[in-house]
C-alpha cells in the first residue's frame, strides 16, 4: 500500500515546496495535476484505499490554501520535517503567543498533516 501512496505524496510534497519558495503562482497548478491524478490515476494492488488516501491529502491541500495555512503543511515521508515544526514552535514563541495558543495552533497543525478524513474549511461556517 504504501508504493500506492507514493506518486500522491511526491505530488503533496512538490506542492508545499513550491508554495514555500514561490508561492502560489507555481505551486497551484499541483491542484489540477493532482485533482486529475484523483480521478484518473490508480492501477494499484488496492486503488480504492489509494483513492481515498489521495482524496484525504487533497482536502488538507484545498483546506490549508483556503483558509491560508498552506505554511502549516509539512512534507511527507520527511524526518527533516521535525525542524520545521520546531522552528514553527519557535517562531510563536517569537511573536508572543503563550503556551495555550502555541499548544491549540501546533494540535491545528497536526490535524491539518495527519487527517482520518476529508477535511473541508467550509464545515466551520
Amino acid at each position: 500500500m504504501e508504493n500506492d501512496n507514493r506518486f500522491m505524496d511526491y505530488l503533496f510534497n512538490e506542492f508545499v515546496q513550491l508554495e514555500r519558495r514561490i508561492g502560489k503562482s507555481q505551486s497551484h497548478r499541483f491542484l489540477s495535476i493532482i485533482s486529475n491524478y484523483i480521478e484518473w490515476g490508480f492501477k494499484y494492488d488496492n486503488p480504492e484505499k489509494a483513492q481515498e488516501y489521495a482524496r484525504i491529502s487533497f482536502s488538507s491541500i484545498q483546506y490549508a490554501v483556503l483558509s491560508k495555512k498552506t505554511d502549516l503543511l509539512d512534507l511527507k515521508g520527511n524526518n527533516e520535517e521535525s525542524e520545521h515544526r520546531f522552528l514553527y514552535k519557535i517562531r510563536l514563541k517569537i511573536l508572543g503567543y503563550s503556551e495555550d495558543e502555541i499548544s491549540n495552533l501546533l494540535i491545528e497543525k497536526y490535524k491539518l498533516n495527519n487527517p482520518s478524513s476529508i477535511i473541508s474549511p467550509y464545515d466551520q461556517l
